[in-house]
């Protein structure tokens, strides 16, 4: 197959890199890098530049770098994407400079590849050489007269097809009777691998897909028969699915745009090949260091999702919690209404699995706080959960504090995370409230209980001052507690937020609309039916957590028996007296709330 190039065909067939993970060449070293795109869009995005002047500086970007490193990003997608969406409002000046830039990669210059293979599912054809520039190895330890670099890509492809369209239900990209298309060759951008739009009619696929001919020098990854081939697998998985998302919504912003797309396509590398782990890169410090990457969930939950490769995790944290079948009838909404995030989607689909939106917004961030160094001891939260980074906090309180902690703001689609780790003396049962400014609020609490297991407790709310949730656990019964302070609208922030805590001594003010029946005062009742045979009950209302014994005295004093010895929290209760062994007369019912003491007279008549 030759290669034709002008000057609109040439950005969407070959420079449409829509992958991840390439890396910075420094010394031997390697490491992910890409938010120079990402600052330029955001650039325009807020009217400090103009459309020309950003499709201008992202290429500048790739092609003329400033430093004396080899810097290859992460992924160019942004920039041909924004040229692909723009272009109408270019000027030929602009199109002749991006025409320059792409004439001078060598490759766009070179013949067609000499070889093909068709996988063994027939679907997909691999154009590669065994010579040349773009050579792959010609290593052929089975014998079938292919070499096993190009059988490894077959393979990946295959499967991915397998996963992704046949298993979760993705919609099919490659028309009936045709196969699909696979480059293989040398990415003089480093890239692992990119999805092209070939710009054909006719019966063909409308998309195409490049990969990297040896993948010598990129970052690690954790496939147990070698780097490389794990390369191969994530890349085929990952590039497979923009062809997807091409398919569906032909890449239109928003759930097309960079940040979404690429965090739906990294997560089908951890789907159909669970352990190449190269996301790891992206979402540590260090392919193995407990740290955070600065760009992750873990490291800064308060800048908001989407956050492309680095946000992947909470994609991943659908997937584990549903199955795939969620994504599957995610795209199908997307695809029916483009112009449709994916959270927007998520909010459509989710109660076809039993939740909400808002809530497993607020129970992932949980899931995100429960890991590293925070993982636990029982399976609560990700699978690979133990290999994740610790998540950062924004304070941690080695007692339970007394007066309420202070958030300014939180960002649309973000959480603030908090740590409580009581001391000896902090009883009573835990609660939490937010106050704020009538804008929307979820709280997710995650009791890690000296027994060794985690419980999570959650409550939203919004168009109200403040979200309060009581628990049944008592703040002796944990070893700490991680809270999550969550915003889970689209586009608006929460502010003016104060976070409090309720122990023994230290009660919360309540305003919550929804507790609003809640007892305002102590209070004991008589016991009804009064006289009574063979029971009776005793009622009593708590304002808040409390501790309560109630005991039973006979008219001289004389201590009969306890109905109750322990705490309770806030509400109504009503607690059951039976006369068995006991002779008609008068008796005295006494409740201890804490300090406060109510005593009153019952009367058994046989």
């Amino acid at each position: 197959m030759s290669k034709s190039w002008n000057l609109y065909k040439r950005p969407l067939v070959v420079l449409l890199m829509l992958w991840g993970a390439i890396p910075v060449l420094v010394f031997g070293q390697v490491r992910p890098e890409n938010h120079r795109l990402l600052d330029i869009q955001q650039s325009y995005e807020r009217g400090e530049i103009r459309a020309d002047a950003a499709v201008l500086e992202q290429f500048q970007v790739l092609y003329e770098p400033t430093s004396s490193q080899k810097t290859i990003h992460k992924c160019a997608t942004p920039a041909f994407m924004f040229l692909h969406a723009h272009k109408a409002q270019f000027s030929a000046q602009t199109l002749a400079k991006i025409d320059s830039y792409n004439s001078d990669v060598p490759t766009m210059q070179g013949a067609a590849p000499q070889l093909s293979y068709v996988s063994p599912s027939g679907k997909f054809e691999i154009l590669y050489d065994t010579t040349g520039v773009d050579s792959v190895s010609v290593m052929d330890e089975d014998g079938n007269n292919v070499a096993d670099y190009i059988d490894r890509v077959a393979f990946a492809a295959d499967s991915s097809y397998r996963h992704e369209v046949k298993t979760i239900g993705f919609s099919d990209p490659i028309p009936a009777g045709s196969t699909y298309k696979i480059y293989v060759e040398e990415i003089t951008f480093g890239a692992y691998g990119y999805t092209g739009y070939t710009d054909t009619t006719g019966t063909g696929a409308l998309t195409e897909i490049y990969i990297e001919n040896d993948f010598d020098g990129f970052p690690p990854n954790s496939h147990p028969e070698g780097e490389q081939i794990g390369s191969i697998y994530a890349t085929i998985a990952h590039e497979f699915k923009h062809a997807i998302q091409y398919r569906q919504n032909l890449w239109k912003t928003p759930s097309g745009g960079f940040d979404w797309s690429e965090m739906d396509a990294t997560l089908m590398e951890e789907v159909v090949f669970d352990n190449v782990n190269d996301y790891y890169n992206y979402i540590k410090k260090g392919f193995d260091s407990p740290k955070p990457y600065s760009s992750s969930i873990f490291y800064a939950p308060q800048n908001g999702t989407p956050g492309s490769y680095w946000h992947v995790t909470w994609m991943i944290f659908y997937s584990e919690l549903y199955g795939n079948e969620v994504w599957k009838k995610a795209w199908d909404e997307i695809e029916a209404q483009n112009g449709m995030s994916i959270d927007e989607a998520l909010k459509v689909v989710l109660p076809d699995f039993g939740d909400t939106f808002t809530t497993s917004f607020v129970r992932n961030h949980l899931w995100h706080f429960a890991s590293g160094t925070r993982a636990g001891d029982d399976d609560y939260g990700f699978g690979e959960k133990h290999s994740y980074p610790y998540a950062n906090l924004d304070s941690s309180f080695a007692k339970v504090p007394l007066t309420g902690t202070d958030i300014s703001y939180i960002k649309p689609l973000a959480a603030r995370y908090f740590e409580v780790t009581p001391a000896s003396n902090d009883d009573g049962y835990i609660d939490v409230a937010v106050d704020f400014d009538s804008t929307q609020v979820g709280i997710g609490l995650l009791l890690y209980l000296k027994t060794g297991s985690m419980e999570e407790v959650i409550a939203t709310g919004e168009d109200k001052s403040q979200v309060y949730m009581p628990t049944d656990v008592r703040w002796g019964e944990v070893s700490k507690v991680g809270v999550v302070v969550a915003n889970y609208a689209h586009s608006t922030s929460s502010r003016n937020l104060r976070l409090r805590f309720g122990k023994t001594g230290n009660s919360i003010t309540i305003r919550d609309p929804e507790y609003a029946d809640l007892p305002k005062q102590i209070k004991v009742y008589q016991n009804y039916p009064n006289p009574f045979n063979p029971e009776t009950n005793i009622s009593f209302d708590l304002p808040r957590s409390a501790f309560v014994k109630l005991d039973v005295f006979d008219i001289t004093g004389r201590y009969v028996r306890t109905v109750t010895n322990q705490f309770y929290r806030l509400g109504s209760y009503s607690l059951s007296f039976s006369s068995e062994g006991l002779s008609s007369g008068v008796y005295l019912y006494r409740l201890k709330i804490n300090d406060q003491v109510f005593t009153k007279k019952m009367t058994l008549i046989k």
